[in-house]
């Protein structure tokens, strides 16, 4: 799979789920959470990104609590966060609902706010489209791969207790 978007660049370290989605907004309904997507990191993010745009972050993005931070990202209609490095709850609760969450250390140095950019899944490369840079992306594992393009969790479990049905 080859998704392709404009990069929205944060390079700071340590961007919790709580910097992500402040809990005051767990409440709302996931596209309302997205208004308030990274809004304390920059408070102009969440009105300018367009759907199947990317976050592309520092170390550690998504650490902390295991607050579903990835409900404001999906709601704001991103199509994947990639980051040098990701809290391992963001990866699975990203993966459960759908959203591409992956490492790719490096990221930072090859990439630009504004680029638009190709993450390609079946071999784990990410193209910088605007610099013609390439950088590898770590692999998920197939199987949360797998849940991510079915659209989730639920899909995914449905899937498979369809194919051992068949045999």
């Amino acid at each position: 799979m080859k998704l392709t978007g404009k990069a929205w660049k944060f390079a700071q370290e340590d961007i919790s789920t709580d910097l992500i989605r402040g809990k005051a907004w767990s409440h709302l309904p996931a596209k309302e959470q997205g208004a308030h997507c990274l809004e304390e990191v920059d408070p102009a993010f969440a009105a300018q990104a367009a759907p199947g745009d990317f976050i592309v972050a520092g170390k550690n993005f998504g650490c902390g609590s295991s607050t579903a931070a990835h409900v404001a990202v999906i709601g704001l209609g991103i199509g994947a966060v990639i980051a040098e490095s990701l809290g391992k709850l963001f990866i699975t609760n990203a993966a459960s609902a759908g959203l591409w969450a992956v490492s790719c250390p490096g990221i930072i140095d090859v990439v630009n706010a504004g680029d638009r950019i190709e993450l390609d899944t079946a071999s784990w490369q990410l193209r910088n489209l605007t610099s013609g840079k390439t950088i590898a992306a770590n692999p998920l594992p197939g199987f949360l791969g797998e849940m991510i393009e079915l659209g989730g969790e639920k899909n995914y479990l449905r899937a498979r207790l369809a194919r051992e049905a068949a045999g």
